[in-house]
């Protein structure tokens, strides 16, 4: 009974973490979480023996273990690609883009390029500033530019962010705004704490942010004008979420018919 509600407890925490996958299905930048389990409780009645004497050993007796959630960890693979605004980017490789909801006191990282500019000017990302470098090479927000419409910018492959006064002429006249989009990586992205929307935060178990860098590299590279959709597949968390709904089935069939058991002994040894 014990193990079976200890199994209850685990299975249910999974079937919670799947659904929060599902429901962000279609959320940009959006890492799906991974659920491990591990054997927990073991008990052993007694030690096997091995053979002597020309006699036959015996094996150990043991009564089975119990289960529980040894790890849950977010899933780094990248999810597919489609197309944004002008503002949008997307990341190929291992690269982050750095976020700050405090003015630079703290950073956020995410892989959720769905850019916008806010009435200050200021390139942000879920209400957050986003991050770049300037032309002295400072990690500086992306801020005092030109116009609030995604239609006049444009980003170049080498993370330049570039307006235009007039994008619809033939050709149009780009200038750049002195500003080249921050990525950054980790030793261990699953190490990552999920923090204000689709945005992680640093821990021990991640390691320290890169220093921020351009496109290229390690990093790996940007395509302008993309987004990068959630890597959650609805079909495949469906699948585990009917798998879990039916451990939790067992698990609690398990526990009625101990329940009914110790209502039986009760039953006779009160009457």
């Amino acid at each position: 009974m014990s193990m079976a509600k200890n199994a209850i407890e685990a299975y249910d925490d999974a079937l919670r973490t799947t659904s929060a996958n599902i429901a962000n299905v279609s959320v940009t930048g959006y890492k799906r979480l991974d659920v491990s389990f591990q054997s927990i409780y073991e008990k052993l009645l007694r030690q096997g023996t091995a053979s002597q004497n020309n006699l036959g050993g015996t094996n150990p007796q043991q009564l089975g273990q119990g289960v529980g959630i040894s790890n849950i960890s977010v899933d780094f693979s990248a999810g597919d690609y489609s197309s944004g605004t002008n503002l949008s980017l997307a990341i190929s490789g291992e690269g982050l883009f750095m976020l700050s909801p405090d003015g630079g006191n703290s950073y956020l990282y995410t892989r959720s390029g769905n850019f916008s500019i806010d009435a200050n000017g200021s390139l942000t990302s879920n209400g957050m500033l986003v991050y770049g470098l300037d032309t002295s090479g400072n990690l500086v927000p992306i801020s005092n530019l030109p116009s609030g419409s995604a239609a006049n910018y444009q980003w170049l492959g080498d993370g330049r962010l570039q307006y235009s006064t007039n994008p619809t002429a033939s050709p149009p006249l780009y200038f750049d705004t002195g500003y080249q989009i921050a990525l950054t990586r980790f030793p261990n992205p699953g190490g990552l704490a999920q923090a204000q929307g689709t945005a992680f935060a640093e821990t021990s178990a991640s390691g320290p942010a890169d220093i921020a860098q351009l496109p290229g590299g390690a990093v790996g590279s940007i395509k302008p004008g993309q987004l990068e959709a959630s890597n959650v597949s609805y079909f495949v968390e469906t699948i585990n979420a009917a798998n879990l709904q039916r451990v939790l089935n067992g698990n609690l069939a398990v526990v009625k018919m101990a329940s009914d058991l110790i209502s039986s002994v009760i039953s006779k040894l009160s009457g």
